[in-house]
């Protein structure tokens, strides 16, 4: 469980993002569709590769 922690901290960032992007450019439909599925995903994906770069200190 411990593993997906980096990804869904990801996944939570871009979903935050993806709503303030929203609402800021008030974006409807499709537009709107593209960001809340591509943001999350790349959020996470690209979270969890910065974590798994650094060298473990513990």
């Amino acid at each position: 469980m411990k593993d997906y922690l980096p990804y869904a901290a990801g996944v939570l960032a871009g979903l935050l993002i993806a709503f303030l992007m929203s609402g800021l450019l008030a974006l409807t439909e499709t537009p709107q569709l593209v960001l809340f599925a591509l943001l999350p995903a790349v959020g996470g994906a690209l979270v969890e590769r910065v974590c798994r770069r650094r060298p473990n200190n513990s």
